[in-house]
């Protein structure tokens, strides 16, 4: 029997075709090479060694982001558990989590000592747990109106005690050509896109996940009790950036 197929009970259901590609990949068992669809039917390779990418190889800047926050972190959206393993490695105290069965079942594997298979909207009840919060990959974003990435702060500052710091980063709009926002696009500097996993015959569900230009984010987050304290990037013709925020 393959490792791929030895998988414990709590790995990736029929529809989890994330799960199921960040596995084998772990395994060296992939069957093909997975997909992003996106819903105007554009394709792209999903290049995984980005889940699996050592601290070495990160981005100086980023890894002085995540020294910045204390423990206890939640990492939310952890996928494999990179961000998980390294703040277990300094002595910090994390609990990952994520939709996907498959990813925490790989993060398990790999030494993540706290895990559960959580939306990240569903950590409201761990009233005042964590001083920081980590929520990376864009999954902060993840909704198709403002009012749900205003819910989704919402919850992670239940789970936050007050002072404490949340790092997430987003894509402007500038992520997608011009055509494909006409139908995507939701208020000034605000839009969103649609992809899904596709993998070895496995469909994943679509997932949206909003774009922001920086103000039109600051004019959302006014209305919560985060403020932001510092915003990096976007660089020139790129449309990542990283926000810290803090938890009034």
């Amino acid at each position: 029997m393959t490792a791929a197929n030895s998988r414990p009970v709590d790995a990736p259901l029929a529809d989890d075709a994330f799960g199921e590609m960040v596995w084998d990949y772990y395994h060296d068992a992939l069957t093909e090479r997975p997909q992003y669809r996106r819903d105007d039917g554009d394709r792209s390779d999903a290049h995984l060694d980005v889940y699996f990418s050592d601290p070495d190889s990160w981005p100086a800047d980023y890894r002085n982001a995540l020294a910045t926050l204390d423990g206890p972190i939640l990492d939310a959206g952890c996928g494999p558990g990179k961000n998980a393993i390294a703040f277990q490695e300094r002595g910090t105290e994390v609990f990952a989590i994520d939709r996907s069965p498959g990813a925490i079942a790989v993060a398990r594997e790999r030494g993540v000592e706290h895990t559960a298979v959580m939306d990240i909207q569903a950590v409201s009840f761990l009233e005042g747990t964590f001083e920081s919060v980590l929520v990376v990959g864009k999954q902060i974003a993840v909704g198709n109106s403002p009012s749900d990435l205003r819910a989704t702060l919402d919850a992670l500052a239940a789970a936050t005690a007050s002072g404490g710091h949340l790092l997430a980063d987003f894509n402007t709009p500038d992520r997608c050509v011009d055509s494909y926002l006409d139908d995507h696009h939701l208020d000034d500097g605000v839009a969103y896109r649609r992809f899904r996993v596709e993998y070895d015959g496995l469909i994943g569900p679509w997932v949206d996940i909003l774009l922001f230009e920086p103000a039109a984010l600051e004019a959302i987050v006014e209305e919560t009790v985060w403020e932001i304290v510092d915003i990096v990037g976007p660089a020139a013709s790129e449309s990542d950036y990283r926000v810290t925020f803090e938890r009034t």
